[in-house]
């Protein structure tokens, strides 16, 4: 970002500014260290989830599949119990949805097709 001031860059306010992000990029944790060589062996994408998960942080997909089998598992306790099925259908109707924007930001291998009433056990074990 340029500092303008009366139509002229400030230059010392820019350098300033630079100055300043450089520290405060310096003081993250891990700032200069090398990645560990056991994260570019493998399987990269479980390297990247395993080291996630280590520092708290976790995909929206990752966040969007655990809601997605919760929902599932509501949806098999109201089959069970013998609710409505327009309740049921609402409730599929719903989660198809939200696979549906799963499918949108998940990586490619991990796309799931959508559920229905007759399927909704075997994809219940498939969003394990």
């Amino acid at each position: 970002m340029v500092y303008k001031k009366d139509g002229h860059a400030e230059l010392k306010d820019q350098i300033a500014s630079d100055y300043q992000l450089d520290v405060d990029i310096k003081k993250q944790l891990g700032f200069g260290k090398t990645f560990s060589s056991h994260l570019f062996s493998g399987d990269i994408y479980s390297n990247f989830l395993n080291t996630t998960r280590k520092t708290g942080y976790l995909p929206p997909f990752v966040i969007l599949k655990k809601e997605i089998r919760q929902e599932i598992s509501k949806a098999i306790k109201l089959k069970e119990i013998e609710s409505a099925e327009y309740e049921i259908m609402s409730l599929i109707d719903a989660i198809n949805k939200r696979i549906f924007k799963y499918n949108l930001i998940c990586p490619p291998k991990m796309k799931k097709g959508k559920i229905g009433l007759d399927n909704i056990e075997n994809q219940y074990k498939i969003w394990e």
